[in-house]
């Protein structure tokens, strides 16, 4: 397909996406633990749990879907089931546009919540590095939605030519019978035989049928 082809095209995008999604996961685990730290300051603060269920499950929950995707498409990516499983580019194509809009949702509750971490922050509960960590973290969500939807686009112009069917050998193409009649027996010879020379014995010599009377 050339040096530009459509899986070239498709491979450099994956692998940019791997990059920012790499940077993500890490950040993502560090936001988790220092939430749980956070909140446990929080013990008069209404709807304390409320706060901590959607500030955590954003965190895992996205750090769980991108960990997901990067597995799930670079088997299909590796794999040949572009030309074997059509389904799987689609499954791909799909967990893809997904995983976007779900790192959008992740960043917006993340946001959200940034006067509660700016909070920790000047409490002394987080230190500088804490607070930076927690807002690149819903910063790379919104990039990796960007990402993520760039890469559906792609996906979606390339699956005519990576899911292409391979032609079949032409081993597999059926063979035309022959119309050629099977050979006479012997048996059929001997009676067309009979039937020609009007009855038994007809064809024989005059020395068989006793000479000539």
């Amino acid at each position: 397909m050339g040096c530009f082809g459509p899986r070239s095209i498709v491979w450099t995008l994956w692998g940019i996406n791997l990059l920012l999604s790499s940077v993500y996961l890490a950040i993502s685990l560090v936001t988790f633990h220092n939430v749980q730290l956070g909140v446990k300051f929080l013990s008069d603060f209404p709807n304390r749990a409320a706060f901590k269920q959607s500030l955590l499950a954003s965190c895992i929950l996205g750090f769980l879907i991108v960990l997901f995707w990067v597995i799930f498409s670079f088997f299909v990516l590796v794999g040949r089931f572009f030309a074997a499983l059509p389904l799987s580019y689609g499954v791909m194509l799909g967990t893809c546009c997904h995983t976007g809009f779900f790192s959008l949702l992740a960043g917006l509750v993340l946001q959200t919540h940034d006067e509660l971490a700016a909070q920790f922050r000047k409490l002394g509960h987080w230190s500088a590095a804490d607070y930076q960590t927690y807002t690149s973290t819903y910063a790379f969500n919104y990039i990796l939605c960007g990402s993520y939807l760039l890469l559906t686009l792609v996906l979606i112009f390339t699956a005519g030519a990576l899911t292409k069917k391979e032609e079949r050998s032409n081993s597999y193409i059926a063979k035309t019978p022959s119309t050629a009649g099977a050979p006479p027996s012997v048996a059929s010879g001997m009676v067309a035989n009979i039937e020609n020379n009007h009855g038994f014995g007809a064809n024989w010599t005059n020395a068989y049928r006793g000479g000539n009377v």
